[in-house]
């Protein structure tokens, strides 16, 4: 049996368990995993009761939602866009937000 060495990496004044942790900059990173977003909330940040959903379409029939969140913590904000997916759609309704639709077409979305 092979021994697993935990270390935690520190951000801010939080720690967080090596294996789980997964860095996003919205400098280097367009969306955000699913995942970091779950994080952030687990971690204390609070979600606004608005997000937003810009929708694209590739090739004309392939749908892409791209869902905006802003997240508070203290005095501290961010936005964070995660491409959408079962998970992202599922703690919308659990937190039972209000999504906003900022671009429409392909018929306004059947």
């Amino acid at each position: 049996m092979e021994a697993r060495s935990t270390r935690t990496a520190t951000t801010g004044t939080q720690k967080v368990d090596d294996e789980s942790y997964r860095h996003w900059s919205p400098n280097s990173q367009t969306y955000a995993p699913a995942d970091v977003l779950v994080r952030h909330l687990r971690t204390g940040w609070t979600l606004d009761t608005i997000a937003a959903v810009e929708t694209f379409f590739y090739a004309g029939y392939r749908r892409v939602d791209v869902y905006y969140f802003t997240l508070r913590n203290g005095e501290a904000s961010l936005e964070m866009p995660v491409l959408g997916n079962p998970a992202v759609r599922r703690l919308i309704d659990e937190q039972k937000l209000t999504v906003l639709r900022i671009n429409a077409t392909a018929e306004e979305i059947d």
